[in-house]
């Protein structure tokens, strides 16, 4: 099935359910404008000194093709705000201590990426701005494309540390199938309305493959990390159930919600189901459906999801909905954003910067997939569809950031050959009518419980990805679980939580 088929029932059930919410976000993204509505103070200083502006990035590095690029976006940023724009990749697996050290220390850095778990630390140690004044006096393009409660949300207490992207805001989590086998065993993706409809779908397409893993896993994303059907306040130690309709703080690892979807981990794993090794295999996803080893999936829906993942297994695919409509928490949307470094020697400007991009689709285009006829080509150039120029691949390639979902603004950038172009205006009715947290806006302080989290980090390692590939008998392994983060401090997280919580909501009266 296709994903404007699973779209076509949700949004349905959403307008039914009155559950339209007023959005100021605009997704045009074919739009031809340029950043110029924003930073019009910048403009007018031509005479001044030309700041360079100091941008990390999570990402790889392209240290060949990366002054190129550089080159023509700080001919367009000299031009009409009198700045340039200077790039320092982060990688992945060590992003976190690289931007620690940079915000402790007196290195230039001006526009820094935040991840929601970490924001909490920059906040108490000084290390961002509070960026609530500059968002009123200079986001022009912030306040036009980003959702109101969006621009909101990135918050700790009345302390604005960041500027969400525009990317999929929604928890939405579902399943992603081949086409081929879902229907050579009798089945549709439409058939499929909860977990439990996968039992006999798992158990046909087994009958017929009986050496391929039904539900692929690995140790960065076991099943149990996509069922999402809470607001996890950040780090899921202390949730609100009812995809945050409630306000009361519980242990998630307690609900019977838990036990059971854990149980039915642990069938599918005595049946052979889930890989032995699914919570230790580094192998992603995507490449275990491409290698013809792995049926399926979980993973987070969106539109255009189907296409994307598509151009990476190569087969046809199917996704459906597990566990109900889409919702909306503030970690959905603080997932990832953009701050100003305590260490900027010109917060001013830095911020400017950061909202001209937001709204000017030649940088986002230039950042993310480089020089047109260099190292992508067109496709369609009036629907804004884009490749590889011939003889240049994913192998080969000399740039392509490729990381859309981190950069301000993808919405208004190019989308690659086989994608949907019209996907952010779907992906944005999504984001309307989806339910939104009783808790969106807040974001716990976590210093008073910074210790606690660390040994409940712990904790979580020792079980969570057992439990989650169905590894161990749920209703011991759950039992030894909740032990073990009681004992690491989880009622005084829970407790703190529920203390700012409950201020908080009382505050928005």
């Amino acid at each position: 099935m296709k994903f404007k088929k699973v779209m076509a029932g949700v949004l349905c059930t959403a307008l039914a359910a009155g559950m339209i919410s007023g959005c100021g976000g605009n997704t045009e993204g074919s739009s031809s404008g340029n950043g110029k509505e924003s930073t019009a103070a910048a403009a007018d200083s031509k005479s001044e000194e030309t700041y360079k502006v100091t941008m990390a990035y999570i990402g790889d590095a392209y240290e060949e093709a990366e002054p190129a690029v550089l080159e023509k976006v700080n001919e367009i940023l000299k031009k009409d705000i009198n700045m340039e724009l200077d790039l320092v990749p982060c990688s992945w697996g060590t992003y976190t201590n690289e931007l620690s050290l940079m915000l402790s220390g007196d290195e230039a850095l001006d526009i820094v990426p935040i991840i929601v778990t970490n924001a909490a630390g920059y906040v108490s140690n000084g290390q961002v701005l509070d960026l609530t004044d500059y968002i009123e006096k200079y986001g022009t393009n912030m306040k036009k494309y980003v959702d109101a409660d969006f621009l909101k949300s990135p918050r700790i207490g009345d302390f604005t540390y960041g500027v969400t992207t525009m990317r999929e805001q929604i928890t939405w989590e579902g399943i992603m199938m081949r086409t081929d086998l879902l229907e050579e065993s009798g089945f549709k993706a439409e058939d499929i309305k909860s977990v439990d409809d996968l039992d006999k779908i798992f158990a046909a397409v087994k009958e017929k493959h009986p050496d391929m893993t039904m539900l692929a896993s690995t140790q960065a994303g076991t099943p149990l990390f996509r069922w999402e059907t809470a607001d996890f306040l950040t780090d899921g130690f202390g949730t609100l159930m009812d995809k945050g309709q409630s306000t009361d703080v519980v242990n998630l690892y307690e609900t019977e919600e838990f036990k059971t979807f854990a149980k039915k981990l642990y069938d599918w794993n005595q049946a052979g189901y889930i890989s032995k090794d699914g919570a230790t295999t580094t192998e992603i996803l995507v490449n275990q459906v491409k290698a013809g080893t792995a049926f399926s999936y979980f993973t987070p829906l969106k539109a255009g999801a189907e296409e994307q993942d598509e151009l990476s297994t190569g087969y046809d695919l199917s996704s459906a909905s597990l566990f109900g409509d889409p919702y909306i928490t503030s970690y959905s949307v603080n997932f990832n954003t953009w701050g100003i470094a305590r260490n900027s020697k010109n917060p001013d400007k830095a911020f400017q910067c950061l909202d001209y991009i937001y709204g000017s689709p030649e940088i986002m285009n230039l950042l993310n997939w480089g020089i047109e006829g260099e190292h992508y080509q067109f496709v369609d150039k009036e629907k804004g569809i884009i490749t590889y120029p011939e003889g240049v691949d994913a192998s080969n390639k000399k740039y392509g950031l490729n990381i859309g979902w981190e950069l301000p603004n993808q919405t208004i950038a190019y989308v690659w050959e086989g994608e949907d172009p019209s996907k952010w205006d779907t992906q944005n009715e999504l984001i309307q009518k989806a339910s939104r947290s009783k808790a969106l806006g807040f974001t716990y302080d976590s210093t008073n419980v910074a210790g606690e989290l660390t040994a409940l980090t712990n904790a979580k390692n020792q079980f969570y990805d057992a439990i989650g590939t169905g590894s161990l008998e749920p209703e011991a392994a759950i039992g030894q679980y909740n032990d073990a983060l009681y004992k690491a401090g989880l009622q005084t997280v829970i407790d703190e939580k529920q203390k700012q919580l409950d201020e908080w909501l009382a505050a928005q009266k």
